[in-house]
């Protein structure tokens, strides 16, 4: 896989403890310990991605479950609503 050299600015106890993996030997590097970080990331995002969509087809596909969240929406929103002219006079 291609690399390229990027700057970042990540917070300071997150550099102690990419600093202390590669000094116990559980990392090659800095950018090892980035890298695993970003790889779990995006696997975790991808994963999460695909249970929205599986759940969305099976909503899609079942009628009832369908109304279901509609009504869920239609009640969210309508609290959203209510609460907006409360929270905006506060």
């Amino acid at each position: 896989m291609t690399t390229k050299p990027v700057s970042v600015t990540i917070e300071e106890h997150l550099l102690d403890y990419a600093n202390a993996e590669v000094a116990a030997g559980r990392a090659r590097s800095v950018s090892a310990v980035v890298n695993a970080a970003l790889a779990r990331r995006a696997e975790l995002d991808r994963e999460a991605d695909a249970a929205v969509q599986a759940a969305v087809q099976r909503v899609r596909s079942d009628p009832a479950a369908s109304a279901k969240v509609e009504r869920m929406r239609a009640y969210v929103l309508a609290q959203r609503e209510r609460d907006l002219p409360r929270a905006a006079g506060e």
